[in-house]
């Protein structure tokens, strides 16, 4: 079994990378997507981040995705006998655990938010309203 603290130390090096790049997130550049993702509405909802943007989001979420599988294929490595089952239920309990290691930063995330995001998406928003004034 791989140590618990291997994954908090993880975990915490994603969000630290997120928060890092999270000044470089540009909305105009992000991709147009045709279907919805499938990974981020569940990690927003236990992030309590519903109202992030999907571009700003997605670069988390993905992260600590990553991460999780990462940690459940070393465990099928150091355990092959281990079933379909146990590996579902290690990966929710992983996923569990990095949930509330990142809401341990919450604080620092909304600061972050707040500072980088939310001003890129108003000044989006006031070029729309502009935009549909004009017109």
């Amino acid at each position: 079994m791989l140590r618990p603290y291997r994954l908090e130390r993880e975990v915490e090096r994603a969000v630290g990378q997120w928060l890092d790049w999270l000044p470089r997130w540009d909305p105009a550049t992000a991709r147009r997507r045709l279907s919805p993702c499938a990974t981020c509405p569940r990690w927003a909802a236990e992030l309590q981040l519903d109202d992030v943007p999907h571009g700003a989001l997605h670069a988390l979420t993905t992260s600590l995705d990553g991460v999780i599988t990462e940690h459940v294929r070393r465990s099928l490595v150091l355990e092959p006998a281990m079933t379909e089952a146990s590996l579902d239920a290690l990966r929710e309990r992983w996923r569990s655990e990095a949930i509330t290691r990142v809401i341990r930063q919450y604080t620092q995330i909304l600061r972050a938010l707040d500072a980088y995001v939310e001003p890129k998406v108003q000044h989006m928003a006031a070029l729309l309203l502009a935009d549909i004034q004009s017109a």
